[in-house]
């Protein structure tokens, strides 16, 4: 898989502004990747969902903070580290609820060590939720500005996984035509992508 980009830094920069519209942008991209994310590590939906709001409570709290120093790390390691630690109290938390009170109970102490860290692995899948989040977004905002056959193209070709030959039949367009059509659309979504990390967006 490709390196992802880093996070744009004018985004960053307006999170720690408390900006609504860059609060509203960081969501669409990373509300679908985090959540997404708790369930791949066995977090149940409910969970999931807690840990997520609560990992989007503490980075819109503690966003101005994160140093964007490189030899402190990336963006996305410092929401991994957020997190894991979000996940790991969330688990500790039930545990304890299921074991009945008592921090000094045999059985709670048992059950702590014996629960999984639903992060203990890197930072891989989130990376991989990432990207499908940024390509989920960059695709709304482009369906937006092209024809609907030149969607349902690409649609048909890239995401359905038809060939070129049997989309062109369903669309009543030539093959040549879906080609074209699939290349427009995923340029456009690369440089909505790119644009969003901070990028020349080249032509569209």
């Amino acid at each position: 898989m490709p390196d992802i980009p880093q996070t744009r830094q004018s985004l960053l920069l307006e999170l720690g502004r408390k900006s609504e519209s860059a609060w509203v942008e960081f969501l669409q991209v990373y509300e679908g990747a985090i959540f997404r994310m708790c369930r791949s590590k066995g977090l149940q939906d409910a969970d999931a969902q807690d840990v997520t709001q609560e990992v989007l409570a503490a980075v819109h709290a503690r966003v101005a903070t994160w140093d964007s120093d490189p030899d402190q790390g990336s963006f996305r390691g410092w929401l991994m580290r957020v997190a894991r630690n979000i996940s790991i109290d969330s688990v500790t938390n039930r545990a304890r609820r299921s074991a009945g009170h008592g921090s000094g109970d045999s059985r709670v102490e048992q059950m702590l060590n014996e629960a999984p860290d639903p992060w203990q692995e890197d930072g891989s899948i989130f990376d991989l939720e990432y990207s499908r989040s940024m390509f989920a977004w960059a695709g709304e905002a482009v369906r937006g500005e092209v024809r609907s056959t030149t969607w349902k193209a690409f649609q048909l070709t890239s995401v359905q996984g038809l060939s070129a030959e049997d989309a062109a039949a369903q669309l009543g367009l030539t093959v040549g035509s879906v080609y074209t059509a699939k290349c427009r659309v995923v340029a456009r979504i690369r440089a909505k992508i790119i644009q969003l990390e901070g990028g020349p967006s080249g032509p569209a």
